[in-house]
């Protein structure tokens, strides 16, 4: 083995356990047109804060990237509607979702694991309404920490278009 080889240390990026966690929606990023193996997809991110913490006390954050679509077809969609616990009437959809609006609202995240040779990586597998202790659905029961910082308030923040042409390596969309 080379003198060179120089490995990641997984403990500076601790992940949560697999399973159920509470967790708040703390963000709503729009990041652009991304370049995706099926060609250029506007792509959104969701991002959670789960009310379990790390070694240090800090609580995670995970996330989940979608195509900004609310087809009937749309991982969105499906998403969205197995967190409200019901599908969104046609009404409701020419209307359209609000993705800020969101933000702060409770849910059930599970968990899994994806593992790599370089880290493990914890995903969102589903969503569903959160419960207390009690079986009750609450929607505002968790407060965040009060430590994530939204994207867009962010030092360096970049707009959407901004922020896919850096990914996308500066190629047209």
């Amino acid at each position: 083995m080379s003198d060179l080889l120089i490995r990641e240390d997984p403990s500076l990026y601790p992940v949560p356990d697999e399973g159920l966690h509470g967790a708040i929606l703390v963000d709503a990023v729009d990041l652009g047109q991304l370049e995706t193996p099926w060609g250029a997809k506007h792509k959104i991110s969701l991002i959670f804060e789960l009310e379990t913490a790390d070694e240090e006390g800090r609580r995670f954050i995970v996330g989940k990237r979608f195509t900004r679509s609310l087809n009937e077809k749309s991982s969105l969609r499906k998403f969205l509607e197995k967190w409200r616990g019901s599908k969104y009437s046609p009404d409701e959809l020419q209307k359209g979702v609000d993705l800020e609006s969101l933000i702060g609202l409770n849910a059930t995240l599970f968990i899994v694991h994806n593992e790599t040779e370089e880290r493990t990586y914890a995903n969102i597998e589903s969503i569903l309404p959160y419960k207390n202790k009690n079986g009750e659905v609450m929607l505002y029961d968790l407060l965040p920490s009060g430590e994530y910082i939204r994207v867009k308030d962010r030092e360096g923040y970049k707009e959407p278009e901004e922020y896919a042409e850096t990914v996308n390596n500066g190629q047209e969309v």
